[in-house]
């Protein structure tokens, strides 16, 4: 018995949305204290407000370096957190 192979072409085009794309921001107030629910941010509120003091030193031109580096277990927010700092930046 011969089989016949072929391609399988997917009826719709697959539409890829890449995760944390919700994140605009540390969503911080004027005073530097984290609001709990802003800019597609929640919770975490002591590392934003610590995000946002390395952002006030970066814009100030007051932290030397190229580097942050962010240490936790998975799912703790690190990746959100480093492209909210992105978006402030």
């Amino acid at each position: 018995t011969k089989m016949k192979i072929e391609e399988v072409k997917p009826a719709e085009a697959l539409k890829r949305i890449a995760t944390h794309t919700h994140i605009k921001g540390l969503g911080l107030d004027e005073k530097g204290m984290a609001i709990p629910v802003s800019a597609g941010l929640v919770g975490q509120e002591k590392a934003r407000e610590a995000a946002g003091v390395v952002v006030e030193l970066i814009k100030a031109k007051k932290m030397a370096g190229r580097a942050l580096m962010m240490a936790g277990p998975p799912g703790t927010g690190k990746t959100a957190l480093a492209l909210a700092i992105s978006q402030e930046l």
